[in-house]
């Protein structure tokens, strides 16, 4: 039972006494005396408990008086989201979920229920839904699930939509994307699922470039269309053009068409030459220009046997391929944790407020971010997640990182993925020789963790 009199009490104290009667008949109370509104609201608060613990938010001591947060408590919690959302990513999502699935998940989102769906809007739905490449429940068109759904696509596909009205739905469906997404990756990573996870990182970059997974990166680009796709090709025949680059294959990706035009308006110039206004390849250069460039160095800090000191052992992540060499690998202790340190470096300096993502059909401003993923791409599993936010110049980040149990090597493969640009994440093997653990390594790691932990302010 809980505490009626200091409620009822705040109540009073905040409404009209002509209102309190107006109150109590909405609910529907019989009477209003203590016992009655005490039994009333342990009722309401014992069957919101029983949906929570129902979705996984919370469990209930067996002294049915403590109750103790949940990770999808905590999820829903921090992201502000339904308790019927996270519910159903737990029940919905699964280790290799495709794309078209999380779609289909995160229209399904409880805070999409109330998306309006007006007066014959439904057979617009049953229209619009010919024109996009997913298909949808032919039976639901009535649904604000489905319209969410069918309004996603249409904005990957950039469909012309019938009416001011979508546009006005299409905003509000974006404006909540990101955060549900969000949410969303951190239940599929809390279960260690690598491939959805990255995936679930993929539809973010979709929803705020307005563009499929599998378009060209290159349409990403302002006034870019599948048409002027072709002008990155080398020259075929005839005089060449001044200041056209040599290119001896097509250009297919940003990040190849970046390094083509590092500090080379000609050669941008000259390949859009004819085939669009100079004002249009002047701001086709500028977001060019802008688009981050980030440099990354990966090593391990940590306690070795025989160490009196933590020390740190860089990875070559740079190999080019083919065998590696016995010196590629790193030694760790078997079972101990260490720290993984990242070092992200924008090889060009970005200009104070250049901090803003380019793109033009995501209805907010937005600042780049990324995020880090560490997976075991064998065993399908991921291993450490980090957001990381926008990188000017140079950031360091940590992240901490337990060895396998056994010995033997493993390879951890450490995701770079933009959380706002298709095509420019990186990826670098990170090799690991794990040798048997050692005591004394690991009772310095364990001190170092106390130590670091204690607030000798105190003393």
């Amino acid at each position: 039972m809980i505490l009626v009199r200091p409620i009822l009490t705040f109540v009073l104290n905040q409404f009209p006494t002509k209102k309190i009667s107006d109150i109590f008949s909405y609910y529907d109370l019989d009477s209003t005396d203590f016992d009655s509104i005490n039994k009333f609201l342990s009722c309401l608060v014992e069957k919101a408990l029983m949906e929570l613990q129902s979705s996984y938010c919370i469990e209930i001591g067996d002294d049915n008086c403590a109750i103790y947060p949940l990770t999808l408590g905590k999820i829903s919690s921090y992201y502000y989201l339904n308790h019927n959302t996270v519910r159903m990513f737990c029940n919905e999502l699964k280790a290799e979920s495709s794309i078209p699935d999380l779609i289909e998940i995160l229209s399904n989102a409880t805070e999409y229920a109330q998306l309006p769906v007006r007066h014959n809007e439904d057979q617009i739905n049953s229209d619009l839904a010919q024109k996009v490449p997913l298909k949808v429940n032919s039976h639901s068109f009535d649904s604000s699930h489905t319209k969410t759904n069918i309004l996603l696509q249409a904005h990957f596909s950039q469909l012309q939509l019938p009416s001011t009205d979508y546009y006005t739905d299409t905003k509000s469906v974006l404006d909540q994307a990101i955060r549900v997404l969000q949410a969303m990756l951190d239940v599929s990573a809390d279960q260690g699922w690598l491939i959805t996870s990255l995936r679930v990182i993929q539809i973010i970059q979709m929803i705020v470039q307005g563009r499929w997974w599998h378009d060209s990166s290159l349409l990403q680009l302002p006034h870019i269309t599948t048409y002027h796709t072709y002008c990155f090709r080398p020259q075929s025949g005839g005089a060449k053009k001044k200041g056209f680059p040599d290119i001896k294959a097509p250009v297919d990706s940003l990040p190849e068409l970046m390094v083509v035009c590092d500090n080379k308006f000609e050669a941008l110039s000259s390949m859009l030459d004819g085939e669009m206004t100079p004002n249009h390849i002047n701001e086709v250069y500028d977001t060019l220009s802008k688009l981050p460039q980030i440099r990354v160095e990966v090593a391990v800090k940590g306690w070795w046997a025989g160490q009196s000191t933590e020390i740190h052992k860089p990875f070559n992540i740079h190999h080019k391929g083919g065998r590696r060499s016995d010196n590629d690998w790193v030694q760790v202790h078997a079972d101990q944790e260490y720290v993984l340190q990242i070092n992200m470096s924008r090889i060009k300096k970005a200009k104070r407020g250049d901090s803003k993502v380019c793109m033009s059909r995501f209805p907010k401003m937005k600042d780049e971010g990324w995020m880090i993923v560490v997976g075991d791409v064998e065993m399908k599993e991921v291993i450490a997640l980090k957001r990381v936010g926008y990188n000017r110049g140079q950031t360091n980040i940590k992240l901490a990182l337990t060895t396998p149990e056994k010995p033997g090597r493993v390879i951890y493969t450490l995701y770079l993925m933009s959380d706002s640009y298709l095509g420019l994440d990186q990826q670098y093997d990170l090799c690991l020789e794990v040798i048997p653990s050692d005591i004394e390594a690991q009772v310095n790691t364990e001190l170092k963790d106390e130590l670091e932990g204690l607030n000798f302010d105190d003393f």
